[in-house]
């Protein structure tokens, strides 16, 4: 699963390059501030992705997580299911009017640019919805008490680790 992490992570960085290589086209040539602010921008996300990696990669690994973090996580948890089922319901209603899949489309919260593939009439509400259902998810996350990196890097670990998992099962159904 860490691989998967790691290979997003080296295409945002790609992205972020080749966003500083100037367009060419038969009829316009760059105008060269333009190519400085698009060679600023791939810089700074570049680099924001790499950061963003190297910072995925260590919290990845194995790590302990104290008994308040893994009931904070639970919280947040069980806190985030309702919106989550209600966010998707509304997606999945949006796209089956339009006769679209709900499950060929990748749906989390880092994913709102992949969305392009769906139809004009759609897409904007979809993509809101999206963005709606992440921001109240992060304000969630840090009302139990967690940072959204201590969150995720408790997602990917958890992953990966059984006895985690357990714990974190314990914990929703002590909740609940």
């Amino acid at each position: 699963m860490q691989y998967r992490y790691f290979l997003i992570r080296i295409g945002q960085f790609l992205l972020g390059i080749a966003m500083m290589l100037p367009r060419r086209s038969s009829n316009a040539i760059p105008h060269p501030s333009r190519w400085v602010v698009r060679a600023s921008l791939g810089l700074v996300g570049s680099t924001l992705a790499w950061w963003s990696l190297s910072t995925l990669w260590h919290s990845g690994y194995a790590q302990t997580f104290t008994a308040q973090e893994i009931s904070n996580y639970a919280a947040a948890i069980v806190a985030m299911e309702d919106i989550r089922r209600a966010a998707y319901g509304e997606i999945s209603d949006l796209m089956t009017i339009a006769n679209e899949d709900v499950t060929r489309y990748d749906l989390r919260c880092l994913s709102a640019d992949a969305l392009k593939t769906l139809p004009r009439t759609i897409r904007s509400q979809v993509r809101r919805e999206l963005i709606d259902y992440c921001n109240d998810a992060q304000k969630i996350v840090q009302d139990a008490g967690l940072t959204v990196q201590l969150f995720n890097s408790i997602t990917v670990n958890h992953r990966e680790n059984a006895e985690l998992v357990n714990q974190i099962q314990l914990e929703i159904a002590r909740i609940r």
